[in-house]
């Protein structure tokens, strides 16, 4: 809880020369800092040293809450010293927007070095004194993120600020993954001005070649046509990433219609469900990783459920649950896996702080990291969760769209919302400013608290909806639509808007008692059936969706449904609290998703151990060598008669690892996590 404190002196330490009305030498340069803080200014707090933190030239603050009077503060520094200007927030949320309208500017004579007031726990700028003419630095790589499916088409996005004393009205940017091709652009008709911010996209798209870690790199070349960057100190920035084989989820669903399918348990109270409303494999397939969530209680919020090598004889599972977990979860109805190893929920209740005040509620961010998740790191008392963001009260069902971009259900407004959370803030931290939202008004209803579900077709942009309450499944094109109208929300983002010219229009409308669960492969849909326990078959290459038949559960509480890896199944039931996976009665038809050279890689994750179990084929002459997820090399070595190897990992840092093997006429590479309870 913020607490109030009296303002008595304005304390500035100098390492120079340094007062409120600075006379600056002959061989100094003024620094002019100007702050209004929010109506938290005893959070508020600033320096300006030298490169690394040190000398310190200027400092000040804490100020008085609820003081919004200007600061102006002159600093002298050497003449030609490159320093750092950083301002910091003690609570998490930057000066402009949540608890008033602060903002700060810092100048060299009549020249903009820094300002700002919308960020999370600091914001740095570093520049010369005097500024330098030509001087951009880039600041950071937005996409894409440290997990990379091979098959992904990714626009590579940036972030730029210009610290020099010209407006910058053309740039020469490249970027380079890897070892890749380099990929240069001109970005033409800019309009920065000194100390101004510019997020670009480049238009290239990018589609991994090489799997395993690696930097993404993006760099300045030129300013305003032929002038080189003044500076080179600032003008590249890098990204570690993990590029994953993607892998396709074979379609088998029609197999399920002939004869009698298999029922297999895979968890159930015992393993710590408690009312299963979703489930979703991670990101990379080949982990076999399954996280079910529950939806417990109001008070507890919900919990994880995540199983290791899932479907298989050695398959373990972990309940988790995050510390504030009743206001990140709470009654949580869905779940849905990102490509970037990042998950969101949608919480099923109208206010997240549960005090009947506001509807202050809507989908939050996670990390698939066991480090992280439910670790309760992060500062303050917001424990783990990436990012949340509040306008969808009792928010039934969301689907990913890209990067950290999904599509929730509104329960409250009946509405579609497309959230972006842009770059996370962090575990447990609270900056939201980055954010956009917009409203979807497709007339949705819900159905108590039955959850309902969404899919996105990422090949045509149809996004299918389960409308639990109107007993039907719609689509809605996710191309269309434009922005009619800005918003006011509960906080203040990027962009908060009214859409308008949204196309959608009814997929199924029959045979449906209370739909509740959907996935899709391909041009072939599932819907599950919460009262019935029924799964249904269609078509959706035509419109209506054209059904094809169906299998029966035998139990009512059909939750989620989800097709794995293997192209089976898997189902939660929130009345029985289990999960199961069906197989179909016949192989007739089924696409193997095994490899040629299968090569085994256990326990998924591993703790003290890693196993690996190669084919004959493999046992001589091959080069195996493991990288952490920052590219280092964690140990090489070669096969020599051996088909089984035994890697000590205990003291491996947590995380995703590459394996790759080669030799002259094979290149593979796998993917294990290390984790630990």
């Amino acid at each position: 809880m913020r607490t109030l404190y009296y303002f008595l002196m304005l304390v500035l330490s100098v390492g120079l020369t340094s007062t409120a009305n600075a006379q600056c030498q002959a061989n100094e340069t003024e620094i002019e800092v100007d702050i209004t803080p929010d109506n938290w200014g005893s959070e508020i707090t600033w320096d300006i040293t030298g490169i690394g933190g040190t000398p310190t030239y200027g400092n000040g603050g804490p100020y008085t809450d609820n003081n919004t009077t200007p600061i102006n503060v002159k600093v002298c520094v050497p003449t030609g010293t490159q320093v750092v200007f950083t301002i910091y927030d003690g609570y998490g949320d930057g000066i402009c927007c949540s608890q008033g309208n602060g903002s700060y500017t810092v100048r060299i004579g009549t020249t903009i070095v820094a300002s700002g007031g919308s960020y999370a726990s600091s914001e740095s700028t570093t520049f010369f004194a005097p500024t330098l003419a030509y001087d951009v630095t880039m600041e950071e790589i937005m996409t894409p993120f440290p997990l990379v499916g091979s098959a992904e088409v990714i626009t590579v996005n940036s972030n730029l600020k210009n610290t020099s004393a010209t407006t910058i009205t053309e740039l020469s940017l490249s970027y380079q993954a890897g070892t890749e091709p380099v990929v240069t652009e001109n970005f033409t008709g800019l309009n920065i001005p000194p100390a101004g911010k510019y997020n670009l996209s480049f238009a290239t798209l990018w589609t991994p070649l090489n799997l395993g870690a690696q930097d993404m790199r993006v760099w300045v070349n030129n300013i305003n046509t032929t002038n080189a960057d003044m500076y080179a100190g600032n003008d590249t920035i890098s990204r570690s990433m993990v590029v994953y084989q993607t892998t396709t989820t074979p379609n088998i669903l029609n197999s399920f219609l002939t004869g009698t399918p298999t029922y297999v348990t895979v968890l159930t109270s015992a393993d710590q469900l408690d009312k299963p409303t979703d489930l979703d494999f991670h990101s990379i397939l080949s982990l076999k990783e399954l996280w079910v969530l529950n939806e417990n209680t109001e008070s507890s919020g919900g919990s994880t459920v995540t199983v290791s090598d899932a479907g298989s004889a050695s398959q373990s599972s972990q309940w988790r649950r995050d510390g504030n977990a009743w206001h990140f979860m709470s009654l949580p109805t869905a779940l849905a896996f990102g490509t970037n190893g990042n998950w969101a929920n949608s919480p099923g209740v109208y206010d997240a702080n549960h005090n009947g005040g506001a509807p202050f509620t809507g989908p939050s961010l996670w990390s698939s990291d066991q480090a992280i998740y439910a670790q309760n790191a992060g500062p303050g008392t917001n424990g783990s969760h990436l990012d949340m963001l509040h306008e969808s009260p009792y928010a039934m069902g969301i689907a990913h769209h890209k990067d950290n971009a999904y599509w929730v259900f509104d329960g409250n407004s009946g509405d579609i919302v497309y959230y972006d959370f842009a770059k996370d803030h962090g575990p447990g931290n609270s900056y939201h400013g980055d954010a956009l939202i917009r409203r979807y008004p497709v007339s949705v209803l819900k159905d108590g608290d039955v959850p309902s579900h969404l899919i996105l077709n990422k090949t045509n942009g149809w996004l299918y909806i389960v409308d639990t309450g109107n007993d039907r499944v719609l689509r809605m094109n996710t191309a269309t639509g434009t922005v009619q109208s800005g918003l006011t929300g509960y906080e203040t983002v990027e962009e908060y808007s009214q859409m308008t010219g949204v196309v959608s229009e009814v997929a199924i409308d029959t045979g449906l008692t209370q739909p509740c669960g959907i996935d899709l492969v391909d041009n072939n849909l599932i819907v599950g059936d919460y009262t019935t326990g029924d799964i249904r078959f269609y078509d959706v290459s035509v419109n209506p969706a054209t059904y094809l038949g169906k299998i029966s559960t035998g139990a009512a509480g059909l939750t989620g449904l989800k097709v794995g890896p293997d192209g089976n199944i898997w189902y939660t039931n929130r009345l029985t609290n289990e999960v199961k996976r069906i197989e179909p009665a016949l192989a007739t038809g089924l696409q193997s998703v095994k490899e040629e050279l299968e090569i085994k890689v256990f326990p998924n994750p591993a703790s003290e151990q890693v196993n690996v179990e190669l084919p004959e084929v493999l046992a001589n002459n091959t080069q195996v060598r493991v990288l952490d997820a920052l590219g280092r090399t964690v140990l090489e070595t070669e096969t020599q008669n051996k088909t089984m190897l035994i890697f000590d990992s205990a003291n491996w840092a947590e995380g995703i690892y590459s394996i790759n093997f080669s030799n002259t006429d094979y290149n593979k590479t796998k993917l294990i996590r290390v984790a630990r309870k």
